[in-house]
């Protein structure tokens, strides 16, 4: 069975990546299986997880291989600097 549907997932960027992409939420359509970094690679902002970048799904942290599904919330945590 060939399971190349589509899902949708929402995304949630804070901070200066927020600004960067010029949006705090976003609805983003993908191939199922993706994973955080295929998410990554498609907002061309895999530098920023060089920077630190912390993922969530639905709340919970998670490493860039981590795999979506359907109707999931991605947020995106980028450092915090402060003075």
């Amino acid at each position: 069975m060939n399971d190349a549907a589509g899902m949708n997932i929402t995304l949630l960027a804070f901070g200066p990546l927020a600004e960067s992409l010029g949006w705090k939420r976003h609805q983003l359509t993908l191939q199922s299986p993706s994973k955080i970094e295929d998410v990554l690679s498609i907002l061309s902002i895999v530098e920023w997880s060089e920077r630190g970048l912390v993922f969530a799904i639905n709340g919970l942290q998670q490493e860039m291989s981590a795999e979506l599904n359907d109707g999931d919330e991605l947020a995106f945590l980028p450092p915090v600097s402060g003075g």
